[in-house]
């Protein structure tokens, strides 16, 4: 269930922009969670079956992608508007899953549930779903070649679908637990892929969403927030 359709969380989140914006302090079980919580999740290993290769897109897609830029985006903002900050996170690609019979491919990003994930770089929405080990999730096709894959999601944000052009900043959807996630806390698992290789996303995740970024989202969730109350009274 979207934030929009809980006020109360919604007014939560956005009373946040009265404070300075400084990101949510993780508690011990969050700070140690990658330590401690075994994933038994198959994020890696069936991430072929799950992927579409960029032939297989529509040529209205296949046009949105080739207006991104050529060259990637080396240095990017963390993709959670609020509620987490740089040194928060711990690099956790490459540890051990499933008993050492696989490797995390992503970079699990632990905010609070609810919280905005939103894209890093101008991008365009390749594929929205939910099902297996991903829980809610979206791809997206960014500049040079690249995919951002976004998983556990709780929701995906209003409008956003395959085709959706997103500018950086752009809401996508919301922190969860979906997935083989259910039940643990919630997190954002981030991939970051060319072709099928998996890229480590830690190194380049070096930045935070702007003060007008967070701004930005903000006021379009409260105009959707107010829009959806109009519609309703």
């Amino acid at each position: 269930m979207s934030t929009f359709t809980h006020p109360a969380r919604a007014l939560v989140f956005l009373a946040l922009i009265m404070l300075p914006l400084i990101p949510l302090q993780a508690d011990a079980a969050t700070r140690t969670y990658r330590f401690n919580r075994e994933v038994s999740s198959q994020e890696g290993s069936t991430y072929s079956q799950r992927y579409s290769s960029r032939d297989r897109y529509s040529s209205a897609i296949q046009r949105e992608i080739k207006k991104l830029d050529d060259d990637i985006v080396e240095d990017l903002p963390i993709p959670i508007v609020l509620g987490l900050s740089r040194n928060q996170i711990s690099s956790d690609f490459g540890d051990a899953r499933d008993g050492g019979a696989r490797s995390h491919e992503g970079q699990d990003l632990i905010a609070p549930r609810g919280a905005f994930i939103a894209s890093p770089t101008d991008a365009v929405v390749t594929k929205t779903g939910e099902g297996g080990s991903a829980g809610v999730y979206v791809y997206t096709a960014n500049p040079g070649g690249e995919t951002f894959v976004y998983m556990h999601l709780d929701s995906i944000a209003d409008g956003v679908k395959a085709g959706t052009v997103l500018e950086a900043g752009d809401l996508i959807g919301y922190v969860g637990d979906s997935g083989n996630a259910k039940g643990g806390v919630p997190h954002l698992h981030f991939e970051i892929r060319e072709g099928r290789e998996a890229i480590d996303p830690y190194p380049r995740l070096t930045e935070e969403f702007t003060l007008e970024q967070k701004i930005s989202v903000l006021k379009k969730i409260l105009a959707e927030l107010l829009d959806r109350q109009k519609k309703l009274s």
